[in-house]
């Protein structure tokens, strides 16, 4: 039987051990960092610490990053997806659009509640390189056309009020769920794991289907 060869041009380049080795110091350095940023915040956090952690020299690390904001600005890509994921997540379950809304809220507060410190490091961070003056906060982007969604399937079977389009209803929902937010970037001290399921709560009773 005449045996079937590869198309060498298929199959991926292998990665050398010098490169490989590279990736593995990099991604052990970037996983210390990250720890270290939930465990004591980015602001009380050393290079000389992170590299300690990884178990290599800080010369290394300036070898892979600049600096320890350069670490910060790669966790926003992770942010965003984490953001995604979570979406996807509230927003498939059956329950009714006050369920989905206020279950969101939810989960993002106690999400941010645990990882405060670096959580509004990365948030603020995320703004200052992706913001654009004319457009709004990065990180609602993610949200907006979500919950546009729950918002139109909730006029849809009566629970959400018909006398404005659903895109006018995201954009007060969305923003008062983002001056809870905006309240706790500016103060550490704000309780957005209370606060922004309040804000959600509030803003479901404004969209909310009101009987004749």
């Amino acid at each position: 039987m005449e045996s079937k060869l590869s198309d060498p041009s298929s199959s991926p380049i292998p990665i050398g051990r010098r490169e490989r080795r590279k990736q593995e110091v990099r991604a052990r350095l970037y996983e210390a960092a990250r720890a270290l940023f939930n465990q004591q915040g980015y602001d009380a956090t050393t290079v000389e610490q992170i590299a300690e952690a990884a178990d290599c020299a800080p010369a290394t690390f300036f070898n892979h990053f600049q600096n320890k904001q350069i670490v910060l600005l790669l966790m926003t890509s992770e942010v965003v997806s984490h953001l995604q994921g979570m979406l996807e997540a509230e927003f498939k379950h059956t329950g009714s659009a006050e369920q989905r809304l206020i279950g969101l809220a939810t989960t993002a507060a106690n999400q941010i509640a645990q990882h405060e410190d670096i959580a509004r490091h990365v948030m603020i961070e995320l703004v200052r390189t992706r913001g654009r003056p004319e457009a709004q906060t990065p990180y609602l982007d993610q949200i907006f056309e979500p919950v546009e969604g729950v918002l139109s399937e909730g006029q849809a079977n009566g629970e959400v009020r018909d006398d404005h389009d659903p895109r006018f209803l995201t954009r007060m929902v969305v923003g008062m769920l983002n001056t809870a937010v905006a309240h706790w970037l500016a103060d550490p001290s704000y309780p957005i794991e209370r606060e922004l399921p309040r804000a959600a709560r509030f803003a479901w009773d404004a969209v909310r289907a009101r009987s004749s």
